[in-house]
């Protein structure tokens, strides 16, 4: 009974607190939850989706760009639980809503980059801790502004092995570059003004110089920031369903092959 009680104690700690029934089984639960998780002395929200079954499976952190938790970002937490990832969409803003582009702006830049670290890793360990995760294949995915972070939530924490990053800004320091544990995928978009060519390659020389791996860069020279999310109100260029489809198709060639396999 004192056992129960601590894994009961700890798991109301570090992991995450499902706002839903938990007296049924986990395969027969909802696939979509709003989940709490503690990241220091606060709570913070995000949405999680499970596939069907018992798992356990490999998981996915989902990192939004400018405007917050979108529906956008949640479809796609839904669109990798369907190929077997418990996903968790978090939400950066605390609740936050950005009304339009120019807030947005003002609240992107306005983030604390110690709070986002401890937000990423937070929601990291809280998919560690469920029953449903397998600890050992958690990954993370962000566009814009959240591929910066995803990338630099991988510099700080090696439980990640998987990083995504969608035309997100880019560390080009070899020292700083390191730490990393987990393999890279980097999807650019060769219209973006704000992650050039030249960026582009000054990533690559450094991981090559840190003695890091790239899984793989993907540069669609028609397209502009954001064209993954034809929702988005920030993007710029062209936005092609052709080039995003094959973007996905990457980018589930990669967490199938890094995470997805024992």
């Amino acid at each position: 009974m004192r056992i129960l009680l601590v894994v009961v104690f700890l798991s109301a700690l570090f992991g995450c607190r499902r706002e839903a029934d938990e007296t049924a089984p986990p395969e027969s639960r909802s696939g979509v939850q709003t989940v709490s998780y503690p990241s220091g002395k606060d709570t913070v929200r995000g949405v999680l989706h499970r596939p069907r079954g018992k798992g356990p499976f490999p998981a996915v952190i989902l990192v939004h760009g400018d405007f917050g938790l979108t529906d956008w970002v949640k479809k796609q937490g839904s669109r990798l639980a369907n190929q077997g990832y418990v996903t968790l969409a978090v939400d950066l803003y605390r609740g936050q809503p950005a009304s339009d582009l120019m807030d947005a702006h003002i609240m992107s830049r306005g983030l604390p980059e110690e709070q986002v670290a401890a937000d990423l890793k937070a929601a990291a360990r809280c998919l560690a801790g469920r029953e449903d995760v397998r600890p050992d294949a958690v990954g993370i995915i962000g566009w814009g502004m959240g591929g910066g972070y995803a990338l630099d939530a991988g510099l700080k924490n090696p439980r990640l092995r998987a990083v995504v990053v969608c035309y997100g800004r880019l560390t080009t320091d070899a020292a700083l570059l390191k730490p990393l544990s987990a393999r890279v995928l980097g999807i650019f978009a060769g219209k973006d003004e704000g992650i050039s060519a030249a960026t582009i390659k000054h990533f690559q020389s450094a991981m090559n110089k840190a003695g890091k791996k790239i899984f793989g860069i993907h540069v669609y020279e028609a397209c502009g920031h954001g064209f993954m999310d034809p929702s988005d109100p920030a993007a710029s260029g062209a936005v092609s369903a052709k080039a995003a489809a094959d973007a996905w198709n990457k980018i589930e060639q990669f967490l199938a092959a890094v995470l997805a396999r024992p």
